[in-house]
């Protein structure tokens, strides 16, 4: 309250921002801040990183696919399904198995790089809340030319359930792949030598990932990779991310088929 007894809305706020930030960070550095610089850990984790980011670029995109590895993918119903099943499933290779190695060859234990699945209630609404927040502006996003140009990633996707399935699955995997790199490896393997400054290191390549789509869709990462970040190093678990993102990936392409009129095909012919 103010000095003539009304809601101070401006230091409320101020307040309860502070309490959502610069507190949670002091607390990760209090519980992980534990191996103070120079760290040789850091050295061989940014050049695990740099090397995961290299490699889908060049052996892990559906052009690449399509140019080198096309007999794999004669059985599959048109030439694209193929190519963007193997980019979805590549990241179990740069994402997932090169960075648990590295965890490994440290000595450490995967388990404890965000793999805890002892959530509250609490944590769970929070994730909720947070989903609430971003389908409006999903749902704003979708009437866009841009978007409606990009997703779904696989075009065909709302050929047949079968398809929109197969795409689905190897989607949302690569979304948990990405959450574990970002949100798993990265933070819980700096965060011991940097702190909270780990999750602001994590944000530099979670960002230019996105390079190339909508600025508001760019610009929004900085925000998700600071927030997912402070969750996930405060309740010791990416799997609030995984939903999330997955969720938010789903509905995207679920409003660009509707917009087609493809997820009302599918739905009468079901």
């Amino acid at each position: 309250m103010g000095d003539d007894g009304k809601p101070d809305w401006p230091r409320e706020m101020g307040a309860w921002l502070r309490k959502l930030t610069i507190e949670q960070w002091s607390a990760i550095d209090a519980e992980m801040l534990d191996r103070p610089l120079p760290d040789r850990r850091v050295m061989w984790v940014l050049l695990t990183a740099t090397v995961c980011l290299i490699l889908p670029i060049y052996l892990g995109s559906p052009r690449f696919a399509s140019q080198n590895l096309q007999p794999w993918f004669d059985g599959f119903p048109d030439r694209q399904l193929g190519p963007r099943l193997y980019w979805a499933l590549f990241k179990a290779v740069n994402y997932v198995a090169i960075p648990c190695l590295c965890i490994r060859l440290l000595g450490d234990r995967v388990r404890e790089y965000g793999l805890s699945l002892h959530l509250g209630r609490r944590t769970w609404a929070l994730y909720g809340l947070l989903l609430l927040l971003l389908l409006p502006v999903v749902v704003l996003a979708a009437d866009t030319p841009a978007f409606l140009g990009r997703y779904p990633r696989y075009a065909h996707a709302g050929a047949t359930w079968e398809r929109l399935l197969a795409w689905e699955a190897a989607y949302g995997f690569q979304f948990a792949a990405l959450e574990f790199f970002f949100r798993g490896f990265l933070l819980f393997a700096l965060a011991r030598s940097l702190g909270s400054a780990a999750i602001f290191v994590s944000v530099v390549p979670y960002t230019m990932i996105h390079f190339g789509k909508a600025l508001p869709e760019t610009v929004g990462s900085v925000l998700a990779g600071v927030v997912l970040g402070t969750l996930a190093l405060r309740t010791r678990s990416i799997y609030g991310g995984v939903l999330l993102h997955c969720a938010v990936a789903w509905t995207m392409d679920a409003l660009a088929l509707a917009h087609r009129g493809d997820l009302a095909r599918l739905l009468g012919s079901g």
